[in-house]
């Protein structure tokens, strides 16, 4: 798989829901800049953001009324229907990839936490992949007790995704997430170092 992007390293981090994305983000957010791109969706589908107009052609896209879509209820249409899935989908990933790649554009090193990096065939988009993971028991946890999801709820959802051995084989560095957050620290100090950047200046 060719990844290279020359000088500049643009690592995509991923890990199925309730692994630790967020959280190896934050940390990986002290070394080099990280952009979140559920933030940038979250914004698209804010009231005049451009997701929430190119969506309004759709009668079953749910929106609240001051204007935004309501991603909550999105998220459950579009989880529950392949045809919805795909019709925002090609709406949003567009907005979405031309969002990080003007991000991007000034950083020689960052990092982008994409959490369906996989599932959308975004790989070649990045030049490492960093991948968090953790016993399904402990994402399920997570999900149950941060998320408010059932267990059933949280099981589907995982369902839908991936597996996680899956994805970690197809990473360059996995990150295991089952302890601290000072074990998580470790591994991405160790990390960075194996990639050469640890000492990069960033902000």
């Amino acid at each position: 798989m060719e990844r290279n992007r020359g000088k500049r390293h643009v690592i995509g981090l991923t890990g199925s829901m309730g692994a630790g994305k967020s959280a190896a983000a934050k940390i990986l957010a002290g070394y080099i800049p990280v952009l979140d791109l559920d933030a940038v969706n979250a914004g698209l589908l804010e009231a005049g953001g451009e997701g929430s107009r190119l969506l309004g052609t759709y009668a079953w896209v749910p929106f609240r009324e001051n204007g935004a879509v309501d991603r909550s209820e999105m998220a459950a249409r579009m989880f529950a229907d392949p045809v919805k899935r795909k019709q925002a989908e090609e709406i949003l990933h567009p907005l979405l990839w031309k969002a990080m790649e003007d991000w991007i554009q000034d950083k020689p090193v960052c990092a982008v936490e994409v959490p369906l990096l996989f599932e959308t065939g975004s790989a070649d988009r990045f030049d490492s992949i960093w991948c968090v993971t953790c016993r399904e028991s402990t994402a399920i946890n997570r999900l149950i007790r941060w998320r408010g999801f059932t267990e059933a709820g949280a099981r589907e959802r995982l369902q839908y995704q991936f597996p996680a051995e899956k994805k970690a084989r197809a990473s360059d560095v996995v990150l295991h997430n089952d302890g601290t957050l000072d074990a998580l620290r470790e591994q991405i100090e160790v990390a960075l170092h194996q990639e050469g950047i640890y000492e990069c200046v960033i902000h």
